[in-house]
C-alpha cells in the first residue's frame, strides 16, 4: 500500500505502508552459494539466533571516529533516543548484546563505555520484510532498508534508502539530511572473535562516522 504526501513546494513524495516482518532468515536473504562462502563461525552467530527471552553478549574494544558533520548528526539525534554513538574514543570498552524480540527480529545493543562519561547505549534491530526486504531500525523511527553480501569471506551491509516510521507509514528521507551511506561489515579473525566496522559517507561531506573494533564470543 502507497500513500501520496504532498511537500511544502506541491512535491508528491511516496509514503509506504508499514511492512509485515518474517522471521529473519540470513541464509534465504543470501541465497545457498554467498551463505556457504562464509566461515563456519559467520554462519553460526548469525543462524542460530537466541530465542526469545535469551541473550548472546560479546565483549570487544571500539575505535569510534567522527567528523565535524558525524559529531553534529550524533548530538542531534539524541533527541530521538541516541540511535549513533554520541562520543568518540581511540579504545572503547564496548559490549554488545544480541536477542531476538517479539517481532523476530535480531537486536544488537551496543553499550559503550566511554572514559569519564556515563555508559551509552546504542540499539539497532534487523527485520525482514514478508517479501524479503532486509531493514534495520533504531530507537525514534529511524531505519534504513539493507542490501546484504559476502565478499572476501566477511559479511558485508550497505544502505541502500533511510526512512523515518511515523504512524504506520515509512517516510523516506533524503542522503543529504543523513550521516550518510552506511557499510557495515563482519568478519571472523579466528580464535572466536569477529571484526566489526561500520563506517558513513555523507554525498557532500564525505566521511562522517567510522568504528572499528574486535569482539569475543562468550564461553
Amino acid at each position: 500500500m502507497e500513500r501520496v504526501l504532498t511537500g511544502c513546494q506541491g512535491t508528491e513524495v511516496p509514503a509506504l505502508a508499514e511492512p509485515a516482518f518474517a522471521p529473519l532468515d540470513f541464509p534465504a536473504l543470501l541465497g545457498p552459494d554467498a551463505w556457504a562462502r562464509l566461515p563456519a563461525a559467520v554462519q553460526h552467530r548469525f543462524a542460530a539466533h537466541p530465542a526469545l527471552g535469551l541473550n548472546t553478549v560479546y565483549d570487544g574494544r571500539m575505535v569510534v571516529e567522527a567528523s565535524w558533520v558525524g559529531r553534529l548528526v550524533a548530538q542531534v539525534c539524541r533527541l530521538i533516543g541516541t540511535p549513533l554513538a554520541p562520543w568518540t574514543g581511540a579504545d572503547v570498552p564496548t559490549s554488545v548484546d544480541v536477542h531476538q524480540d517479539a517481532r523476530g527480529g535480531l537486536v544488537w545493543a551496543r553499550t559503550y563505555r566511554f572514559d569519564r562519561r556515563s555508559p551509552v547505549l546504542v540499539s539497532s534491530t534487523k527485520l525482514m520484510t514478508a517479501d524479503g526486504e532486509l531493514l534495520e531500525v533504531v530507537r525514534g523511527g529511524l531505519g534504513m532498508a539493507l542490501s546484504v553480501s559476502v565478499e572476501d569471506g566477511a559479511l558485508h551491509f550497505r544502505s541502500r534508502r533511510y526512512f523515518f516510521s511515523l504512524g504506520g507509514l515509512r517516510l523516506p528521507i533524503p542522503d543529504l539530511l543523513t550521516p550518510g551511506r552506511a557499510h557495515v561489515v563482519h568478519r571472523d579473525v579466528g580464535g572466536g572473535r569477529f571484526r566489526f566496522t561500520m563506517d558513513f559517507h555523507h554525498p557532500w561531506f564525505g566521511p562522517t562516522l567510522f568504528q572499528d573494533g574486535v569482539f569475543q564470543d562468550p564461553e
